[in-house]
């Protein structure tokens, strides 16, 4: 299970694998069997003590489910999804995330309408000089979490966000994918160690 959320990211777990990582006893068929006791996921983080217990599960488990139960309260309380709504905002998001990276990397940010942050993806990771990454990859992710639009980042280890050749062929491809697509390209933003590079900015997208 470990390998798999590494690769693939904690929403690649079904219900049944989050009840099974929850658990002490692990038994095959356990955590299936709990989840059709209580239909759904969300039921069971919503349960009592009394109810958890009924399950079988021990005074550990019920900790962690209660530990689950108020994470879930304090982030529906105070959450407030980030706004990517222009070339500054995701320069300023963005850099603090990429400091001290030795190695290049190459990440999505899927966007709602209001450019409101669904989602934060890292699609590849390569050497310290190059990381590849396909527009159909890029937005089948983008379209995975329901975006209307998604921007495109990596950043370059070297500190000097100049795009090279290949960054600016690569926005290309994107934006014409994502107008084929109807999920527009907002932005690609090359990183450096204290400066940003963004393609809408520099090649003036909002006028044309």
């Amino acid at each position: 299970m470990s390998e798999t959320v590494a690769l693939y990211g904690p929403e690649s777990l079904s219900d049944a694998q989050i009840i099974e990582a929850m658990l002490n006893r692990v038994r095959p068929g356990r955590a299936e069997e709990i989840l059709h006791q209580v239909e759904s996921l969300g039921r069971m983080v919503a349960m009592g003590p009394a109810e958890l217990q009924a399950l079988g599960l021990t005074k550990a488990e019920m900790a962690r489910f209660a530990v689950l139960q108020e994470v879930q309260r304090r982030s529906t309380r105070s959450c407030e999804r980030p706004r990517i709504t222009s070339p500054r905002a995701a320069g300023s998001y963005l850099l603090p995330k990429v400091q001290g990276w030795t190695e290049e990397r190459f990440g999505m940010l899927a966007l709602n309408a209001k450019g409101e942050l669904l989602a934060d993806r890292i699609l590849s990771q390569g050497t310290a000089t190059a990381t590849l990454i396909s527009p159909r990859e890029f937005f089948r992710e983008a379209l995975r979490f329901g975006a209307t639009t998604a921007l495109a980042w990596h950043n370059h280890p070297s500190g000097d966000p100049t795009p090279s050749r290949e960054d600016m062929a690569l926005t290309t491809r994107l934006r014409s994918a994502g107008e084929s697509l109807g999920v527009p390209l907002a932005d690609h933003v090359v990183l450096g160690s204290d400066r940003w590079h963004s393609f809408r900015a520099s090649e003036g997208w909002d006028s044309h």
